[in-house]
């Protein structure tokens, strides 16, 4: 049994007890506050982070995906052109594109272009019984923009051409070739072949020279403009400049 004086001691030690717990109790409650927002924190700084990474992975999936577009659309050029499939040609190219090849000058726009290649095999499409007309496209270098809406391209063309009885040559030279993006959809933008040589077949290129001279139909049907670049095919050597860069350096 408690007196009175023991409730009334037992009252003035309760105050400061229960004074004191609720004291812990907010501290508690305060360093609790601070530790959710630390840890608030650096879970937005982590989810920050991985966004990063996810939109960097998505523009580099983007990336290559636009370089296997552009390879196919060059390699599906190679191919039409294999067997003069003229008017797939013609549809792999955008409306406002150039054409040049060799020394022959610039054709513009798809209707141009379309006579150009009409005009390679006499008006018709398709090549003739015991034709040859052999492109192999190698060694591609694209370079898509940064803001993935355009791309060049640097390609190399072996060819193998000619009429059974008639002539053989051996061709080569290098594309240097730019590209737009249309509706999501890759396009040829302007397509530029740089003649090495053009040399028979049966002589090659250690006995003669190119000879075409850098030209196939400017005589039959005139460029709307004239060539971008002067320079002599086989034997002289001229290097197209590169519309890539250096891997390592940059330059």
């Amino acid at each position: 049994m408690l007196g009175t004086g023991d409730i009334v001691r037992t009252s003035i030690f309760k105050v400061p007890l229960v004074a004191l717990g609720l004291l812990a109790v907010a501290a508690c409650s305060n360093g609790g506050d601070a530790g959710a927002d630390a840890g608030n924190d650096a879970d937005a700084a982590r989810i920050a982070q991985l966004q990063q990474r996810i939109a960097a992975l998505k523009a580099r999936k983007t990336r290559v995906e636009d370089i296997k577009a552009i390879e196919k659309l060059q390699r599906a050029y190679g191919y039409y052109v294999d067997y003069g499939l003229w008017d797939e040609v013609v549809d792999l190219f955008a409306d406002d594109a150039t054409i040049e090849f060799g020394l022959d000058g610039v054709y513009k726009g798809k209707d141009r272009i379309r006579q150009y290649f009409y005009t390679l095999t006499d008006g018709k499409e398709g090549l003739s019984h015991g034709q040859l007309n052999q492109n192999m496209l190698i060694m591609p270098v694209v370079t898509v923009s940064d803001d993935g809406m355009t791309a060049k391209a640097r390609w190399t063309d072996i060819i193998m051409a000619g009429e059974l009885g008639k002539w053989a040559n051996w061709g080569l030279g290098p594309f240097e070739n730019s590209y737009v993006k249309e509706n999501g959809v890759w396009k040829i933008k302007s397509l530029h072949w740089y003649e090495i040589l053009m040399v028979p077949y049966d002589k090659g290129w250690a006995k003669s020279p190119s000879v075409t001279g850098g030209k196939y139909v400017s005589d039959k049907l005139p460029p709307d403009a004239p060539p971008t670049e002067q320079y002599e095919p086989w034997p002289a050597t001229y290097l197209p400049q590169f519309s890539f860069k250096n891997p390592v350096t940059g330059e």
